[in-house]
C-alpha cells in the first residue's frame, strides 16, 4: 500500500464512523422511524407491513438510550458499520488491494443509499448488513466447511427477519451454486441444505406471526401490491430518477461501465465479478420490472446498490481506468467525496417547510398542545383510558404517539399515557395500528383529533365527523424555525365516539 493510498483509508476510516455518529444524533427523527418505533412499543414477532428485526432493534436501542433519536437509531448504525466492515471483508476475500479498498470506503461517505443505512432506523440497515455477510460466509463455505454455510444460514435468515425481499439472495445463491466452479461441487455436499435448513428455522418467527394472523404480512407483500397493478411508465420514471440522486450522481456516471466490466469478467470466468452480479441483478431486474406495473421506492434497491458498491470498487481497483484516465478519475472521486460532504448540512432539513407525506419537525410543539386539551377533556372522575388520540393517517400518529410519551414523562413521569390511534378509527386500514387498539373498544369515549397541514387536507375533518357526536376545533398550532413555518396543526375536540363504521 503506497503512502497515499494508506493515508486516504485512514481519513476514510475516521470520517465514515464520525459523519454517521453526526447524523443520528441531528437528524430529526422521520415519521417511518416513529412508525418503527411504536413496534418497538409492541414486541412482537412479527408486524403487518414487515418483519420484526427494526422493532428488536429499536427495542434494544431505546431500552439503552431512551426514545430519543439516539435511541431509536443505535441499531441503525451499528448495522451499517457491519455493513462497511463487511464490505472490506469481502474485498479482501475477492483478492482486492488497497485501491479497492479506499473506493469502497469513498463510496460508503459519499453514497446517499449508503449514508442512509447508518442513520435511518427502517429495515434496510439490517437487511443490507446481513446480505453482505451472507455473501462473505457463503465466499468462505466455497470450502465446504459446514461451520461457514451454517453462519451464512444465520445471516441470510436474519436478513429474512429484516424484509422480505432478502428472498432474492436465495437467486444469488443459486446463480453462484451453478456458475462458480468450485461451488458447483457443494451440490453434492451437506453445506447448502444445512444453510437452508438454518435460515429457515431463523425466519420461524415471521412464519408462526403469520399463521396466527391468517397470512396478512405475506398477502400484504404480495397479492396486496399487486391488486391495482397497471402498467405505465410514471412509477418507472420515478424509480430511476431517484436513484440517480441516491446513488450519487457523480457515481451513476460510471454505473455503466461498471456493469459492462462486470459482465465481460464473469463471461470469462472471473469469480468475483459473478458474484457481484448475481448478489445484485437479481433484485435489480425485478424491481425496475415491477415500477413499470406499481410504485416502487428509492430504497428498496439499497442491497443491489451495496453490492454495485463492491462492484465499483473493484472496478476502480483493476479496469486501469486510473492509468488511462487519470485527471477524469480525479475529478470523479472529488466529485462524488464532494457530495458526500454536504451531507453534513442534512440536519438543515428542520428549516424545510413540510408540505405533505412524511414529517420531520414541529411534533413536540404539537403534541404538548394535544396532551393540555386531553387535560382538560379528560373525566373527572379521574379514570384512565376514557380519552383517545387520533391523527388523520399512519404516520402522523406515530409521531404524534412518540412524542407524547416524550412530553407526559416530562410533565407527568407517573401518568398513564393515553393510546394514540390512527385512520382506523374512521374504519379504514392502517397497517398495524389495526392490531394495537381496537377503535370499537373505545366507543363513546371521547378523542384528540390533530389534523397537520391542515390545508393539504380540506375533506379529512369531514370524513370523521360522522364518527362523533360532536367536535370543536380548540386550536391551531403554528410550529416555526428561525421564523419559518415548517408544520401547522389543528386540535380539535371530538365527543361520544360512534365506531369506525356509521351509517
Amino acid at each position: 500500500m503506497n503512502q497515499t493510498s494508506s493515508a486516504v483509508e485512514r481519513v476514510l476510516l475516521w470520517t465514515v464512523p464520525v459523519l454517521s455518529a453526526w447524523l443520528v444524533v441531528a437528524m430529526p427523527v422521520f415519521a417511518q422511524e416513529s412508525y418503527y418505533w411504536l413496534y418497538a412499543q409492541h414486541p412482537d414477532l412479527s408486524y403487518f407491513d414487515h418483519p420484526p428485526m427494526v422493532a428488536w432493534l429499536i427495542w434494544l436501542g431505546t431500552h439503552l438510550f431512551g426514545d430519543s433519536a439516539t435511541g431509536i437509531r443505535l441499531g441503525t448504525c451499528a448495522c451499517g458499520m457491519g455493513t462497511v466492515a463487511a464490505g472490506r471483508a469481502l474485498l479482501r476475500a475477492f483478492g482486492a488491494g488497497s485501491t479497492a479498498q479506499v473506493a469502497w470506503l469513498l463510496l460508503a461517505a459519499c453514497v446517499p443509499t449508503s449514508i442512509a443505512t447508518r442513520f435511518l432506523a427502517n429495515p434496510d440497515p439490517p437487511l443490507v448488513c446481513a446480505w453482505l455477510l451472507t455473501m462473505l460466509a457463503l465466499w468462505h463455505a466455497r470450502s465446504g466447511n459446514l461451520w461457514w454455510w451454517t453462519l451464512a444460514g444465520l445471516a441470510a435468515g436474519s436478513a429474512l427477519l429484516s424484509k422480505y425481499t432478502a428472498i432474492f439472495l436465495a437467486a444469488g445463491g443459486l446463480a453462484v451454486l451453478a456458475a462458480d466452479p468450485v461451488m458447483r461441487r457443494q451440490w453434492r455436499r451437506p453445506g447448502p441444505y444445512l444453510g437452508v435448513l438454518v435460515a429457515a428455522i431463523t425466519f420461524l418467527p415471521v412464519v408462526a406471526w403469520n399463521v396466527g394472523n391468517d397470512f396478512e404480512s405475506f398477502r400484504f407483500q404480495s397479492t396486496g401490491r399487486l391488486e391495482h397493478a397497471s402498467f405505465g411508465l410514471r412509477w418507472l420514471g420515478e424509480l430511476i430518477g431517484g436513484q440517480l440522486l441516491v446513488v450519487n450522481p457523480f457515481v451513476a456516471l460510471i454505473v455503466p461501465a461498471v456493469v459492462l466490466w462486470l459482465w465481460r469478467l464473469a463471461r470469462s470466468r472471473s469469480v468475483p465479478e459473478l458474484w457481484v452480479l448475481a448478489f445484485s441483478v437479481p433484485l435489480a431486474a425485478f424491481l425496475v420490472g415491477a415500477a413499470c406495473f406499481v410504485q416502487v421506492k428509492i430504497n428498496w434497491l439499497a442491497p443491489a446498490t451495496t453490492v454495485g458498491m463492491l462492484g465499483c470498487a473493484l472496478w476502480w481497483e483493476r479496469s486501469g481506468i486510473q492509468r488511462r484516465r487519470p485527471v477524469l478519475a480525479w475529478r470523479l472521486a472529488v466529485a462524488a467525496g464532494v457530495v458526500g460532504l454536504l451531507t453534513l448540512g442534512s440536519p438543515l432539513i428542520r428549516l424545510l417547510p413540510q408540505h405533505r407525506g412524511t414529517s420531520w419537525a414541529g411534533w413536540a410543539e404539537i403534541a404538548r398542545a394535544a396532551e393540555r386539551w386531553e387535560s382538560v377533556i379528560d373525566d373527572p372522575d379521574g379514570i384512565e383510558g376514557n380519552v383517545f388520540f387520533f391523527a388523520a393517517d399512519y404516520r402522523d400518529s406515530a409521531q404524534l404517539a412518540r412524542e407524547l410519551k416524550r412530553v407526559v414523562a416530562e410533565l407527568e413521569p407517573d401518568e398513564v399515557v393515553e393510546p394514540t390511534l390512527a385512520q382506523n378509527v374512521m374504519g379504514s386500514p392502517a397497517l398495524q395500528f389495526d392490531h394495537w387498539s381496537p377503535p370499537r373498544a373505545r366507543l363513546h369515549q371521547d378523542a384528540i383529533f390533530v389534523v397537520s397541514r391542515p390545508k393539504t387536507r380540506p375533506g379529512m375533518v369531514d370524513m370523521v365527523r360522522p364518527h362523533f357526536g360532536s367536535m370543536e376545533r380548540v386550536e391551531t398550532v403554528h410550529v416555526r424555525r428561525l421564523w419559518i413555518e415548517v408544520l401547522d396543526a389543528e386540535v380539535w375536540i371530538c365527543r361520544d365516539y360512534r365506531g369506525p363504521h356509521v351509517g
